[in-house]
């Protein structure tokens, strides 16, 4: 007999979540090292998959470093090939990151077998608990389009008098 469910549904469905959670992160986490990749190193490539080509000041903010030490992080993903260091063309004081072809092979790479892994891993269900699964992660996606679109598009646009304030 199992135990009596405690606390609330999200806490049950969090504790149900937990192991599988911390097994994929082991899993990431040597999917990395298998690359040659730190989980730092991984989280640059990722930010500039998703943000291209970004100013050196904002990628250390958005890892939560200093600019010294991402000076250090983006020289060794140069070494590798991985990423470039590009001045921007308005502002040649502006420095960005940017993945080079190589570092999004790496991505793809990565991402492949990590795919596979979840691939095996659903394959290995029934039919009848895919469709479950698919509709229950439906509806987590929805959630999370719900709970973090106002990070994706902060503020209001911009009110006629704030036009005004804009450059041309």
């Amino acid at each position: 007999m199992s135990p009596e469910p405690v606390g609330s549904l999200a806490d049950q469905i969090i504790a149900e979540m937990r192991p599988f959670m911390a097994h994929q992160r082991h899993k990431w986490a040597a999917q990395c090292q298998a690359y040659g990749l730190s989980m730092t190193h991984f989280q640059v490539l990722a930010i500039l998959a998703a943000e291209g080509p970004t100013p050196m000041n904002r990628l250390a903010d958005e890892l939560g470093v200093g600019d010294s030490n991402l000076t250090g992080i983006i020289g060794r993903l140069e070494e590798r090939g991985v990423v470039a260091r590009v001045h921007d063309a308005a502002d040649r004081r502006m420095v960005r990151a940017q993945l080079t072809s190589a570092g999004v092979d790496m991505l793809r790479r990565v991402e492949d077998t990590r795919l596979g892994h979840m691939r095996h891993l659903v394959e290995s269900l029934t039919a009848h608990e895919q469709r479950t699964l698919l509709n229950g992660l439906k509806t987590l996606t929805t959630a999370q389009e719900r709970v973090h679109a106002p990070h994706i598009h902060p503020g209001p646009p911009p009110s006629p008098s704030d036009k005004e304030l804009l450059p041309a």
